[in-house]
């Protein structure tokens, strides 16, 4: 049972976590150990002894009796006692043992249930010693793992508080940029309402410089100029009138001043593109330009550049005045094409449709969202339109293996398939004045204004 106890301890010692000691505790619990273990002994050693005396006294008895009946069957051998006597003295012997043997056996049951009890309970106490051992070794290691964990939430309270001051400098620096981004959103804003504000009041000297212009040069209108078409060896005419000058005024400057200066009636200007849905024209020198097939260096545009003729200054429109069939209109340049159906939805503003379809998150470029100047509509000659546009065979109607690139020195030039196989030449174009019946040309407008 020690053996067993002190293995039941060493398994325990073994599966408890190492506690460092000091050699004093080591001594300490070294000579409480060896004292339980003596004070064990000498308990064990009495209660041997007792039992040893109790096994003496009862071998002395036995020798005793047997001793009493050897000398009473030698006295009755001999004839001393008679056979009675001799049976008296063995009753009295054996009542004798009996006596001495139930008390020897009653007192040594008492002696070893009194051991066995005391065993028992020395059992109980070791093991209940045992229990208490590995509870408290059980709580060490809690304590311990307790222990651990504490240093671990205070590193981890140290990690967050640096973190949170962290976020908060963070925070802080972002709000300090939004706040800047802010009033740069704000100055912005206020120098895009000043541009605008510039550019209105811009387009709006323009605008009256040009009603001016128009109105001391031309006339109140309504405004007309007759356009002389090469038609199948045929001259055709088609009157074109302009816009009211109170709605489109620097457009219909822009394009008087064109007429005036001769642009249109000076080389060979013609119609030279038809996409299907307008169709086009270009002063001289567009048809030897290179994107016309041509080999015209430079810009082809560079005195109607120098005379403020090339384009209009800013894309005039107005609501009254659409891009309904067989109107006119200015892309950039100084071309002009007249609307084969109506045009609204693509060449008028397109805000409204573009932020319907891509939504308010979406950019969109100002500058795609500004509509094209319609400035005038043909009153006579729409038959010519009509037949220039349903006969005109463009490269887009020609085979693929017949069609035609334009060499620049290494590179091609890829053709529009819009462009006209046969352009159709614009003979002239004049200003009719308000009062004449005929067309007048643009010296005798100068001269009689």
């Amino acid at each position: 049972q020690q053996q067993q106890q002190q293995q039941q301890q060493q398994a325990a010692a073994s599966s408890a976590p190492p506690t460092p000691t000091t050699i004093l505790e080591a001594e300490a619990r070294t000579a409480r150990e060896l004292s339980r273990a003596v004070s064990t002994l000498t308990k064990d050693l009495k209660s041997c002894n007792s039992r040893i005396d109790s096994i003496k006294s009862g071998f002395q008895n036995l020798y005793s009796m047997h001793l009493t009946q050897i000398d009473g069957l030698r006295k009755c051998k001999e004839g001393m006692i008679s056979s009675s006597d001799l049976q008296k003295l063995l009753d009295s012997n054996n009542d004798k043992f009996t006596n001495n043997e139930e008390t020897t056996t009653k007192a040594l049951m008492e002696q070893a249930q009194a051991t066995i009890t005391e065993q028992q309970r020395t059992l109980q106490n070791e093991q209940l010693a045992t229990k208490h051992k590995q509870l408290i070794l059980q709580l060490e290691t809690q304590v311990h793992q307790l222990r651990l964990r504490e240093t671990a939430w205070e590193r981890t309270i140290s990690e967050l508080v640096a973190r949170k001051d962290l976020l908060e400098r963070r925070e802080n620096a972002w709000t300090r940029t939004i706040g800047e981004l802010m009033a740069d959103i704000e100055i912005r804003n206020k120098r895009e309402w000043w541009w605008e504000e510039m550019k209105s009041e811009m387009e709006g000297r323009i605008g009256g410089l040009s009603y001016q212009a128009v109105l001391e040069r031309y006339g109140p209108g309504p405004h007309r100029v007759s356009m002389i078409v090469d038609l199948d060896d045929t001259q055709h005419e088609v009157i074109i009138e302009l816009a009211p000058i109170n709605l489109m005024p620097h457009s219909v400057h822009t394009f008087l001043s064109q007429v005036s200066e001769g642009y249109w009636t000076r080389g060979t200007p013609a119609f030279v593109m038809n996409p299907g849905h307008v169709l086009q024209a270009c002063p001289h020198p567009c048809l030897e330009t290179k994107a016309m097939g041509g080999s015209y260096p430079g810009d082809p545009y560079v005195d109607m550049r120098h005379a403020g003729l090339d384009s209009v200054s800013f894309q005039e429109y107005h609501p009254e005045y659409p891009h309904e069939k067989y109107t006119i209109g200015f892309h950039s340049g100084p071309e002009f094409y007249i609307n084969l159906m109506n045009n609204t939805l693509d060449h008028g503003p397109k805000q409204a449709i573009l932020k319907e379809a891509l939504g308010d998150d979406e950019e969109v470029d100002e500058t795609a969202l500004e509509p094209d100047p319609c400035f005038g509509q043909i009153i006579s000659g729409f038959e010519v339109i009509d037949k220039i546009s349903e006969e005109g065979i463009t490269r887009g109607d020609l085979p693929y293996e017949s069609k035609e690139t334009k060499e620049d020195g290494d590179d091609e030039v890829e053709l529009s398939d819009a462009l006209l196989i046969q352009p159709v030449r614009i003979v002239s174009m004049s200003i009719i004045l308000e009062n004449d019946d005929d067309s007048s040309t643009s010296e005798d407008v100068r001269d009689e204004l």
